[in-house]
């Protein structure tokens, strides 16, 4: 019997047991949809988490953090210290080649912001007059605050889009004037839409102003959050952030063994919290979809096995006609593969489709993986053969003469 007619044959006795079939094809669908659709969500969601980062966090990016930290470079708590200064900065900018941008950073939460008549909650950030190229956050209207306003204290701010429409509407607000903290301040300028950070807050929210004023002015404190820099060459960055430990150790009469009050983010720390964040969707999760398809390969196998045991009969009559074993075995393995591949093909745009729906409520970019393809159709025919081995040789071994008694 050549290829052709045991592909014809096989087809024709998968369409006669329909029901055996069905089932056959669900195992598969069940397992194919559930690991196509953890897959893409991992992936969706590990392409997310990098398009946000490098909005605000590029290659050249080196982040100061004030935080106490264990030996293993882990928090012990979430509370901030107040141990890093605009002192540490200036060391930090006058003594470290290679910096071509440094940006001092401090924030304060939740704090009310009075317009006319309308309030709203927000946070309120304070930066250097070059946060704006160190962040980079472009000015839609007016301006960003200059040098000189930083070094006055000066009682200016840029807001954010969505809170200049939250407390102006659809007017300009540029040289009106908002009270934080019952203090009066003009706006200088609105920034361009910048969306979300990494963590979900919502950047056009921010009001931003001269770090000198919310830490005298508005906070009455000496120390600041973070600084973050800007390094000419992704290649030094290793280099620099060393340099800045050293020199952050030494200010803050910290053993080289000890433990720390500040941490340093990397971009390569970025990209491995990235990796860790998604296990959950491209290891765990697939593993459970993997257990779904070994059930299913347990159902092919015995529903193949009782496929073969009523088929004896027909089996005998084809040996006996001339049918050899190898051919009887090629379609036992090609019912199986058949059936598996359907079964794979409707699971994977299932799963993609399920993905889909997921990514419009979950603001997650559609993105196909390259493993889909390996997963939705080449694992489902591995599947079957693997299943459909034991019964197919079992049936290739058949004697005629007994098969047809």
């Amino acid at each position: 019997m050549n290829t052709k007619e045991i592909i014809k044959s096989s087809f024709r006795i998968q369409r006669r047991n329909k029901m055996r079939t069905f089932f056959m094809i669900l195992g598969i669908i069940i397992g194919i949809t559930s690991l196509s659709f953890t897959i893409t969500i991992g992936a969706g969601f590990q392409n997310r988490m990098t398009q946000l980062v490098k909005k605000y966090f590029g290659p050249n990016d080196l982040l100061i953090r004030a935080e106490k930290l264990k030996l293993d470079g882990k928090p012990t708590q979430n509370d901030l210290v107040s141990s890093l200064t605009l002192d540490d900065v200036k060391a930090i900018s006058t003594s470290i080649p290679g910096i071509k941008m440094i940006d001092p950073g401090q924030f304060i939460y939740n704090q009310e912001v009075i317009a006319g008549n309308k309030n709203a909650s927000t946070i309120i950030k304070g930066t250097s007059a070059i946060g704006q190229y160190v962040w980079n956050r472009t000015v839609a209207s007016g301006e960003y605050f200059n040098a000189a306003e930083e070094l006055n204290m000066s009682r200016v701010a840029v807001l954010g889009p969505h809170i200049a429409e939250t407390l102006f509407g659809k007017v300009n607000p540029v040289g009106a004037q908002i009270r934080i903290n019952n203090i009066p301040f003009i706006i200088k300028g609105v920034l361009d839409q910048k969306g979300s950070d990494p963590h979900g807050n919502d950047l056009d929210m921010d009001i931003i102003i001269p770090i000198t004023t919310l830490m005298k002015r508005v906070m009455n404190v000496q120390y600041i959050l973070e600084a973050k820099i800007v390094v000419d060459d992704e290649k030094h960055i290793d280099e620099v952030a060393a340099s800045v430990s050293n020199i952050l150790d030494s200010r803050h009469h910290l053993s080289i063994n000890g433990s720390k009050d500040y941490s340093i983010v990397t971009p390569t720390f970025v990209k491995e919290k990235i990796k860790e964040m998604s296990k959950v969707f491209n290891v765990f999760l697939p593993l459970i979809s993997l257990i779904a398809l070994l059930a299913a390969a347990i159902v092919i196998i015995v529903l193949t096995l009782m496929a073969v045991n009523e088929r004896m009969s027909e089996i005998g009559l084809r040996k006996a006609v001339g049918a050899r074993s190898k051919d009887i075995l090629m379609q036992f393995l090609l019912e199986v593969s058949a059936t598996a591949l359907l079964g794979g093909i409707i699971g994977t745009l299932l799963g993609l489709a399920g993905f889909k729906v997921f990514g419009i409520f979950m603001m997650v970019p559609f993105f196909i993986p390259w493993q889909i393809y390996v997963f939705g159709v080449i694992l489902p025919v591995l599947i079957g053969i693997t299943a459909g081995i034991i019964p197919a040789r079992k049936a290739a071994k058949f004697d005629p003469v007994v098969a047809l008694r």
